[in-house]
């Protein structure tokens, strides 16, 4: 897969603004002109990539809507969570991701509150942990043990955003591309 169709088909939510952050393993990347302009492009559209955790084969990469992320993570209960883990209180975005490459690191694994980063809900993650992962009520782009309509929702919309965008980067538009066009189509609508 080249980075258009990774992009599209793991991260067309977060790049949609439907979904603060995606979460991708992958082999280490080589920076070229190509990876760089598309990275650069997506800056400017509000979504950024931070490589969480290497080897010397692979990778761990957020990939975040930083508006989207910092919206989600400003909620009284995830800040008193975030806060129990060791987060530092009342940081930049920065900090709060340095903290959970430092979490990863040091554990070896997945932190459970990487769920919040990626905008799963609280009760879900703390339902994930209370029950070891088992008796969960559905099972999709998370392990649901709240609200099951409101998952289902949302995981249809994520799955639609996906299906759209790899349309499109199957039919040779860039993820930029695909992007540039939905700027151009929102100001038309709010033109009209």
């Amino acid at each position: 897969m080249n980075l258009d169709q990774v992009l599209a088909f793991h991260c067309a939510p977060t790049i949609g603004g439907l979904k603060p952050a995606n979460l991708i393993a992958h082999q280490k990347i080589v920076s070229n002109n190509n990876i760089i302009d598309t990275v650069n492009s997506l800056n400017r559209k509000g979504v950024f990539l931070e490589k969480l955790w290497e080897s010397k084969y692979k990778e761990l990469t957020l990939i975040f809507n930083k508006d989207l992320l910092l919206s989600s993570l400003e909620s009284p209960e995830i800040w008193g969570y975030l806060l129990v883990q060791g987060y530092p209180m009342y940081s930049n975005l920065d900090a709060i991701i340095s903290h959970l490459k430092t979490r990863i690191s040091k554990n070896g694994s997945f932190p459970h509150e990487v769920g919040l980063f990626l905008g799963y809900p609280l009760v879900d993650v703390l339902g994930f942990i209370k029950n070891k992962g088992r008796n969960c009520k559905i099972c999709g782009y998370w392990k649901v043990y709240g609200d099951e309509q409101e998952a289902r929702c949302l995981f249809d919309s994520y799955s639609k955003a996906r299906d759209e965008m790899c349309a499109q980067v199957q039919n040779g538009f860039s993820v930029v591309d695909i992007l540039n066009a939905e700027s151009t189509l929102y100001l038309e609508r709010r033109v009209i």
